[in-house]
């Protein structure tokens, strides 16, 4: 699929009714309305979707049910499984990646790959961002399953409906309900640098 961004908002406008104007995108990222020549992205805030999606109407047709799931797969896939390092933002690509959803694409094999290619810019200081992308939801729960280091204690496991097909549990299910960690943040980084650092591999699984 092509990333060209070339009309973008012309592009949304026939997906989901409407875009983001110039002058909204400026107030969203807190800049002058004034002319740049600096490349903006291509796509919405989390903040605008938000405002102009968040309820469906109760007399909705079938076409706006169909605009409103759009929208909010495309919140789920860039917020969930393709964040960037801001979390601010809804690139347009994967909106337009929707127009051929059926093609049974591996999204969860291009999940990976993303948040692997993060981690190794992290790792290398590629970048100049102290922030990471990434689906950093699955990373922590793997973590918490192979490693024994800062995984948070169950509090209760709630079972749940097993002939229920739409909601069936994944494996971050297990961590549902866990004790928060009222501890200072920067003890706790030095205790799970430390106990890192002190893994053998008979300790992970």
């Amino acid at each position: 699929m092509s990333t060209d961004s070339d009309g973008w908002r012309q592009q949304m406008v026939a997906l989901i009714s409407m875009a983001p104007t110039e002058a909204e995108a400026d107030v969203e990222e807190g800049q002058e309305k004034k002319k740049k020549k600096e490349r903006k992205v291509a796509g919405a805030t989390f903040t605008w979707i938000q405002a102009n999606f968040a309820h469906c109407p109760a007399d909705a047709t079938n076409d706006v049910i169909q605009t409103r799931a759009r929208v909010y797969v495309w919140c789920v896939i860039s917020r969930t499984l393709f964040p960037d390092a801001t979390s601010k933002n809804a690139p347009w690509m994967w909106l337009k990646a929707l127009i051929v959803f059926e093609s049974r694409w591996s999204w969860g094999s291009a999940t990976l790959a993303y948040l692997y290619r993060q981690l190794d810019d992290m790792c290398c200081r590629i970048t100049d961002s102290a922030c990471i992308g990434g689906n950093l939801l699955l990373l922590s729960v793997w973590s918490w399953k192979r490693l024994p280091v800062g995984c948070p204690k169950r509090v209760k496991f709630n079972s749940w409906d097993e002939e229920d097909d739409l909601r069936r549990p994944t494996w971050d299910y297990k961590w549902d309900v866990v004790s928060e960690m009222t501890n200072n943040v920067k003890l706790m980084y030095q205790k799970y640098i430390a106990e890192l650092d002190m893994i053998t591999p008979e300790k992970v699984e």
